[in-house]
């Protein structure tokens, strides 16, 4: 749960006199000042959208490739260059059905709730403000992610490579 409440703080900020201000759509754009009694409602909104965001993402992109791969390949007759045509073109449908529709359905029911939560709360502009972040981001964990992450995929290639031979 502590990723996700990190992720939770990141939509939020104090400003110079200590007030909460939540910033749905970045640092950049207008924020609102939230009380306490409303810290955790939107706090919950914003894991419950980032969860459901990632299921989309994944399972989204899963079945996209899933569903080209099963319809492209299964014709043994075609050429390569045919499956390959063939495939991008299943690839695009079915990313449109099962990755951006679904994103774009969340993010337009999580954009008219956070709009429906904020209504009654002061907006404040962040350039007025010296805002600080809850949550400082950590850029050597990133880094180290990156390069975790950079380095299986060269295992993964090294040994797909020495698998073929």
């Amino acid at each position: 749960m502590g990723m996700w409440d990190n992720l939770a703080d990141r939509q939020f900020a104090k400003d110079e006199s200590g007030k909460l201000v939540f910033l749905p759509r970045g640092p950049r754009r207008a924020g609102y000042i939230v009380d306490a009694t409303d810290e955790q409602k939107i706090k919950s909104l914003v894991k419950i959208y980032a969860v459901a965001a990632v299921l989309i993402n994944v399972m989204g992109s899963t079945a996209s490739i899933v569903t080209a791969q099963m319809l492209a390949w299964d014709d043994r007759c075609a050429s390569l260059a045919q499956k390959l045509k063939f495939g991008l073109v299943i690839y695009a449908i079915s990313g449109a059905l099962f990755y951006i529709g679904p994103g774009l359905l969340l993010w337009n029911v999580y954009r008219r709730v956070v709009n429906g939560l904020c209504s009654s709360l002061t907006t404040v502009d962040p350039a007025s403000l010296r805002l600080m972040p809850l949550a400082p981001a950590s850029r050597r964990a990133v880094l180290i992610l990156t390069a975790a992450g950079l380095l299986l995929l060269g295992l993964a290639i090294v040994a797909a490579i020495s698998y073929r031979r």
